[in-house]
């Protein structure tokens, strides 16, 4: 594309700027301003640097990117010296963006994406990620976007419809406004009736909780899957899959087979868990401190949002530092800091 000796001036202010505002904001990065564009990380900095000397897109997807920041909209305030920020590749390189005080990691857009496919086909799906990886939160958001137009039926096992077939049957009856009220004897009828209302009022079942579920119960989701012909997504701990390997029980078998989809996901990357800390404040965390920190959350968002909380009560303005995390694992349970920093010598 032929520029302008308009454009070329342009383009120089716009450089001179950018500049400007960096200088004002030594807790940046380029690309942290970058990655709000739909610019590569190369021609960001390429850019800056005065190389690639820019068109109208480019002028105009930065411009717009230094009025956000400018702003505030996209970057908060930081102080002293930035989080080292790891290597980014595929998805986690995408930003994490904050929605229903959810962040909307990889995880959770892989989570909308299989909701979508087993809605959409009448597919049964069973999706598996650690415990406190936000796989229930990631349901939630979809179900308050895409998902808004889906006739969905959320639902979560407890100690008790885990292990009672009659239970479950009777809470599932009454969320489809069925009568509920049976007894053992009764099961079989009220049974009939919610696959009766499924086939007339199709509704797609997402339950949680899986990995707690007797087999009995789970032969009852697959008869409802087999007569409904609705689809169907189990939430579940990567132990139910271990079970189900493991297991030569019948019940297992027939639901194992009719699985269609099987998604298997782990937590939130570190460069996810970077970005988050930035994103609530917390940008002086030297390298080491951040190494640490990332080691003993496991990935885990809620363990991280836990930490995050404490360390803003604790040590709001303060830089933390590998000691501070070691302090901060004697009050927050779950956050497995002593094993590592023995190595660390901390």
């Amino acid at each position: 594309m032929t520029r302008t000796p308009e454009t070329a001036e342009q383009a120089e202010q716009l450089r001179g700027e950018l500049r400007e505002f960096m200088a004002s904001r030594p807790d940046l990065d380029p690309i942290d301003l970058v990655q709000y564009s739909n610019l590569g990380e190369c021609a960001g900095r390429a850019f800056l640097r005065g190389t690639l000397p820019g068109g109208k897109q480019v002028i105009s997807e930065l411009e717009n990117v230094l009025e956000m920041a400018r702003a505030g909209d996209i970057l908060r305030p930081g102080r002293g010296k930035t989080i080292a920020m790891p290597e980014r590749g595929g998805e986690a390189a995408r930003p994490v963006s904050r929605r229903h005080n959810v962040y909307e990691t990889a995880m959770v857009r892989q989570v909308g994406e299989m909701l979508d496919h087993c809605c959409e086909r009448a597919v049964l799906g069973c999706l598996t990620a650690p415990f406190g990886s936000g796989k229930t939160a990631a349901v939630k958001i979809w179900m308050s976007g895409r998902g808004r137009e889906k006739n969905t039926l959320f639902f979560e096992f407890d100690d008790f419809s885990s292990s009672n077939r009659v239970d479950f049957v009777e809470q599932i009856a009454r969320m489809l406004g069925l009568d509920g009220k049976t007894g053992s004897q009764q099961a079989g009828r009220v049974f009939r009736a919610v696959c009766e209302e499924l086939r007339l009022h199709p509704r797609f079942l997402v339950l949680d909780q899986v990995e707690m579920v007797r087999p009995r119960v789970l032969q009852v989701v697959r008869q409802l899957f087999d007569r409904t012909e609705v689809g169907v997504v189990l939430l579940a701990a990567p132990v139910l899959l271990a079970r189900m390997r493991a297991s030569k029980m019948a019940d297992f078998a027939a639901l194992e087979s009719r699985i269609g989809v099987w998604c298997a996901l782990n937590g939130m990357t570190k460069f996810e868990m970077a970005s988050i800390l930035k994103s609530e404040g917390l940008c002086d965390i030297d390298e080491a401190a951040f190494a640490l920190f990332w080691k003993a959350v496991g990935g885990s968002i809620r363990r991280l949002m836990q930490a995050v909380s404490l360390l803003r009560t604790k040590h709001a303005g303060k830089r933390v530092t590998e000691q501070t995390l070691v302090g901060l694992a004697g009050n927050l349970w779950g956050l497995n800091i002593e094993a590592f920093s023995r190595e660390r010598g901390v």
